[in-house]
């Protein structure tokens, strides 16, 4: 979820529009929300911190787990390296750029306590890269950290979350 925070919605309002308007065919468990790019923020970390709160207690409040998207640099423009979601797993970014030159080792060896996080469950290596014809980005992650019992099906196969 790519929020709008400088808009006359909350974060809350702009969550349920999200969500009353998915249509899937599979369970949602979780939805990483994007907290970058410290420019299109509020310069009022109190009315950051309260939008990004409003939309993880709305999430909640319809059984979604939110995660957060960020790097230390933004999480600390944005929020003032704020501690209070402890319950949201972290997808961090470390690029040098675009393309595949720009990778950062595929890894979690650069990763750096902040927040309320003291590891993370996906890390984003590369950016704009060009793999058979598209154009994406690298993620690494770690499964025990992603994957819990509730996260099974009766068959047995992983439902998992996507970014939105």
């Amino acid at each position: 979820m790519t929020p709008n925070p400088t808009s006359t919605k909350t974060g809350a309002q702009q969550f349920q529009e999200l969500y009353t308007n998915l249509k899937t065919n599979f369970d949602i468990k979780t939805i990483w929300l994007q907290i970058t790019s410290p420019i299109k923020w509020e310069a009022n970390i109190a009315k950051n911190v309260d939008f990004i709160n409003g939309i993880i207690e709305a999430a909640k409040a319809y059984g979604i787990t939110i995660g957060i998207y960020t790097s230390g640099y933004d999480w600390q423009q944005i929020t003032h390296d704020w501690t209070g979601p402890t319950d949201t797993p972290l997808w961090y970014w470390n690029v040098l750029g675009s393309g595949p030159m720009a990778e950062t080792p595929n890894n979690f060896d650069d990763f750096h306590i902040f927040g309320p996080w003291t590891a993370a469950s996906v890390k984003q290596f590369g950016q704009e890269e060009p793999i058979c014809g598209q154009t994406v980005n690298r993620d690494i992650y770690t499964p025990p950290l992603l994957i819990k019992t509730d996260s099974f099906s009766s068959n047995g196969t992983i439902q998992i979350g996507g970014y939105v």
